[in-house]
């Protein structure tokens, strides 16, 4: 009855451990598809900018 219970045990930790991971994974790519939404604006904004002030300079 020993041994049973150890594995049941091990078994509670290995899935408590598991789930843990998958928090985590998840939490990060969320994380990552923000910052990436955030460089996409970015460059876009800066994009838009530089054209905008090459045609200024370029006098188009």
């Amino acid at each position: 009855m020993r041994r049973a219970q150890a594995a049941i045990e091990y078994l509670m930790m290995i899935a408590v451990a598991l789930m843990m991971v998958a928090i985590v994974i998840r939490y990060v790519r969320q994380a990552a598809e923000q910052a990436g939404k955030t460089i996409n604006e970015s460059s876009k904004t800066l994009s838009e900018y530089l054209r905008k002030e090459w045609s200024n300079v370029s006098g188009g």
